[in-house]
């Protein structure tokens, strides 16, 4: 299979029983040998859905390229425009800004399904600290802390 499965992040990852660096390839051929005959998928255009619905959903995290899949909209424009020898921007992913009313608090008593996508919104790394403090004495509050301690190191080296 022509293909591969990169991670677009700055940070390392652990996915697929295996450390990815910020920018790292995984050839399609691993990850079929390694998934696709343990869960009876065939290869190719099945194995990468597959991929993207259920193992890789976070799409800012992951890209998932297939060659031989029909190119979209968006990587037709892009070969046509590196044809011209133009550049093309693609839009770029900014969260937006939180309220100022939610506390510390709050955030450290959000539930964890709640906190994985509310937490990439937030950019007041003192809200966070705070948040992190008060999460560290609650009981049952482990991952809860590794999820705030995870946002404020990417706030902290974003800002560097």
């Amino acid at each position: 299979m022509k293909g591969y499965v990169r991670n677009k992040s700055a940070v390392w990852r652990h996915a697929m029983k295996r450390s990815i660096g910020p920018n790292q390839k995984i050839p399609m051929d691993d990850l079929y040998k390694q998934y696709g005959e343990k869960h009876n998928l065939e290869e190719g255009l099945q194995f990468v859905e597959w991929l993207r619905n259920i193992k890789l959903r976070d799409n800012e995290i992951w890209e998932v390229i297939y060659e031989d899949e029909k190119p979209k909209k968006e990587s037709v424009q892009t070969v046509l425009a590196t044809e011209n020898k133009e550049v093309v921007k693609k839009p770029v992913n900014v969260s937006p800004h939180v309220k100022k009313e939610i506390t510390s608090t709050e955030v450290a008593n959000m539930p964890v399904r709640k906190a994985r996508e509310e937490l990439k919104k937030f950019t007041n790394v003192k809200l966070l600290k705070y948040a992190l403090e008060e999460a560290r004495q609650l009981a049952n509050k482990d991952t809860m802390c590794r999820m705030l301690r995870k946002r404020i190191q990417e706030l902290e080296i974003a800002r560097r």
